[in-house]
């Protein structure tokens, strides 16, 4: 749909929701904490269209995702996000599927030989490139429709999710075994090229906020030791570059899947005033609130989730009960907490679950230290 058949955000709501989101950072007073459920695709169901919509259309997906912000009551972000950003612009094919976010299906490293030759873009030519020219799509049309709702954020992953968009997973992981200076290298130049993407954006917009962390080096998929060496040092040093090139302020640390054994390591990851993280999974159980708290809560606002499964299969009631555990374990984190789910609100999932988290919020999440 065109912009014309949107009914206008309603500005009470968007001026209280907007004090919610920015208490962590401020200290102003506010009634309670914020609800994030990483609202992409999931909003397209609400307008009876499927994720290939979605994805396709940059400018309606914000609208979409605009207005499903004011319908749940959350955080107030227009956002257009999906995971395998970077490959088209160096080569690689891509997919649109109907039920899902694109896919890559052909990458430009396939050898040891092509990571040595291989070249990163510009901030210049990626700005030029077709994952940010996508991007800016959507991100321009919230600026110039909900201008209230706009933040410039550049979606990175790590840089483990940047080098297996560059070449396929299962190289990666058998270069780490035979031949992990090359996965080094790899990661170096995928950190390279999200200081560049950052700075792109930062130029266009003047400011830039930064999803990394760490989604495939997790301890599903790695050990400690290669979290370190592949996903923790080269992301931390990327990040400390894209900072020193004021290519932020902001930093969301988004540590998708399990992180039992390599969660503290990330205590250490550099950090600006206006940082978030969240992890996702302790084994195969949510990660705790209280244990993010105890370790980040001194240093940066602390995003406690909700399984995504459990939104996506679940009862309402179960939603609100984990829901209320975990905001009741971090509403009065020192740095501001925020309530949301483990990764993206599933596509399909019921929005009466969505419900049952903000409505877990509401009832249990009133700021007590102001």
């Amino acid at each position: 749909m065109p912009a014309k058949d949107y009914i206008p955000i309603d500005e009470n709501w968007l001026g209280e929701a907007g004090s919610l989101w920015t208490t962590p950072w401020v200290d102003k007073p506010s009634e309670r904490v914020i609800v994030d459920p990483i609202i992409l695709s999931h909003a397209a169901t609400l307008f009876r269209k499927n994720a290939g919509y979605f994805y396709q259309n940059p400018d309606e997906a914000a609208r979409m995702v605009c207005a499903a912000c004011e319908l749940y009551d959350v955080t107030p972000v227009g956002h257009y996000l999906y995971a395998d950003y970077w490959g088209v612009d160096y080569g690689a094919e891509i997919k649109y599927q109907p039920n899902s976010p694109p896919g890559i299906t052909k990458r430009p490293v396939k050898t040891p030989e092509d990571v040595d030759n291989f070249e990163v873009l510009s901030p210049e030519e990626l700005a030029k490139g077709p994952s940010l020219t996508t991007h800016y799509t959507a991100l321009d049309t919230v600026l110039n429709e909900y201008p209230k709702m706009f933040a410039p954020i550049t979606q990175l992953g790590g840089t483990m999710e940047v080098a297996t968009n560059w070449a396929a997973i299962e190289d990666v992981f058998m270069w780490m075994i035979t031949e992990p200076e090359v996965v080094d290298k790899l990661c170096t130049k995928a950190g390279d090229h999200m200081v560049n993407a950052c700075k792109a954006t930062a130029e266009r917009y003047g400011a830039n906020v930064m999803i990394t962390g760490s989604v495939i080096a997790s301890g599903d998929l790695m050990d400690v030791e290669q979290i370190k060496r592949f996903s923790h040092k080269p992301v931390s040093r990327a990040v400390k570059k894209v900072l020193n090139a004021g290519a932020g302020p902001g930093i969301y640390y988004h540590l998708c899947g399990n992180h039992t054994d390599d969660y503290k390591m990330w205590t250490d990851a550099p950090m600006s005033p206006f940082t978030i993280v969240q992890i996702g999974y302790d084994g195969q159980d949510i990660f705790p609130t209280q244990k993010l708290v105890e370790a980040f809560g001194d240093k940066c606002t602390c995003f406690g989730t909700v399984d995504t499964k459990l939104v996506d299969r679940g009862t309402p009631t179960q939603v609100y009960e984990q829901a209320k555990e975990q905001v009741l374990a971090g509403k009065d984190s020192p740095r501001g907490f925020i309530l949301g789910t483990a990764c993206e609100c599933p596509t399909n999932a019921p929005p009466v679950n969505v419900h049952a988290l903000v409505r877990a919020a509401k009832d249990f999440g009133k700021y007590e230290k102001f």
